[in-house]
């Protein structure tokens, strides 16, 4: 990748949500990927006086495609890759457990006298145009450093150890990842890599190599395990001998150095520390705002080790996550409850009951009564009770409304 680093600009920006998404690029997809970041100047300080307020056309001059795509045939692989890249998406997760899915290109042209033009998809402008507006902080990469190696698992694991910069002690920055969790962020698709041997050699110790050859830095990493089983690696990144660019050199700014009382005991390390973590003063100053309500609630002992705590842990975001759950969780409540209804106004006198006998329970620990409990269930979600479902019930002694207070 080591050619094409175009000198515009040394460092590649990119939101954090971006950084922790799932990014289906290879190894020439990628290159494509930083260098069209890399044209990009986005919004990511109050301080910016000169900001990208839409996205332009990357274009790549004939001359810099064929260092990418190669001499000879690579007119042949341009059209086959770029048909592949139209067509990408990034996955991001979400806390409740569902996803959003953005796709990445606007459009991709190519003409041979002018080169390769590529412009970014205008549902990517929170993660790479508008990142201090979307408020989740970014990751500053030097693009020299990046455009050195060979694979898009190397790119990818450097981008995830530089996402918590903010955190290094003693020029290591430590990461703990579960191995799931590695999965989703390096596009393993289900079913391959499924032994851990070959996991390990092609997505981690390859791309460790490739990174310890070609870059500045130094990654290592352990196994965490829970018995005999790997769940997770401990990834080490040393940056004791990166000489990177002055603008790569500088962590985030803050834009007025706060006053003893604000800072509310933290140091100006440590609050330089969390801010460039929070990846903006503005989303640095949200969460101090609420870490110190919570600990208006809480009154903990040690104030400084809970805001600290609590800006480092985004308690912010949490809450806000938690309150949503609550607030779907309510809703479903409210949903089930009006099937409940529907169901027993329709069914209520469906079932022949004899009061002279015993009611039935399903025993749900059998596994054929716990399927006819889930089928009658969706039944009645679906406002219909079939000949069986009633047959079931009358067996069991039991009504519709019985059957919905025990098992809805």
């Amino acid at each position: 990748m080591s050619e094409e680093l175009d000198e515009r600009r040394p460092i590649i920006y990119q939101s954090n949500p971006l950084v922790e998404g799932r990014q289906p690029f290879g190894a020439i997809e990628m290159r494509l990927f930083l260098l069209a970041l890399q044209h990009v100047n986005p919004h990511v300080s109050k301080n910016d006086k000169f900001y990208d307020e839409a996205f332009k056309d990357l274009r790549l001059s004939p001359g810099q495609v064929k260092k990418v795509f190669g001499h000879g045939e690579y007119l042949n692989r341009l059209e086959s890759i770029c048909d592949g890249m139209a067509e990408k998406v990034v996955t991001l997760r979400d806390s409740d457990g569902g996803f959003t899915k953005y796709p990445i290109f606007g459009r991709i042209k190519y003409r041979p006298e002018d080169g390769l033009l590529i412009k970014f998809n205008e549902d990517m402008r929170p993660l790479i145009l508008d990142i201090l507006e979307s408020g989740r902080g970014y990751t500053k990469l030097d693009a020299k450093q990046l455009f050195g190696l060979h694979s898009a698992y190397a790119v990818r694991l450097l981008e995830l150890m530089l996402q918590y910069r903010g955190m290094m002690q003693n020029n290591i920055i430590t990461r703990n990842i579960a191995i799931e969790d590695l999965r989703f962020l390096m596009n393993i698709e289900d079913g391959k890599y499924k032994h851990v041997g070959s996991f390990v050699q092609t997505v981690i110790e390859t791309p460790i190599n490739d990174i310890n050859q070609s870059t500045e830095y130094n990654i290592s990493y352990e196994k965490v395990r829970n018995g005999r089983k790997i769940i997770g690696f401990i990834f080490s990144l040393d940056c004791s001998e990166v000489t990177a660019s002055q603008d790569v050199q500088r962590n985030i700014q803050l834009e007025m150095t706060p006053s003893k009382k604000e800072r509310h005991g933290l140091s100006i390390k440590v609050v330089t520390q969390l801010t460039t973590l929070c990846g903006s003063n503005e989303e640095f100053e949200k969460r101090m705002e609420h870490a110190l309500k919570l600990a208006e609630q809480r009154k903990p002992e040690n104030l400084q080790g809970f805001l600290y705590n609590a800006i480092k842990e985004n308690y912010r975001q949490q809450d806000l996550d938690t309150q949503a759950a609550i607030e779907r969780e309510l809703t479903a409540i409210k949903e089930n409850n009006e099937w409940e209804q529907v169901a027993k106004k329709l069914f209520g006198g469906e079932v022949a009951i004899d009061e002279s006998k015993e009611e039935i329970p399903f025993d749900k620990k059998n596994k054929i009564e716990a399927a006819i409990v889930k089928v009658i269930c969706k039944e009645l979600r679906d406002r219909k009770l079939s000949f069986t479902s009633r047959s079931r019930l009358e067996d069991h002694n039991m009504s519709v409304e019985r059957f919905l207070e025990l098992y809805a």
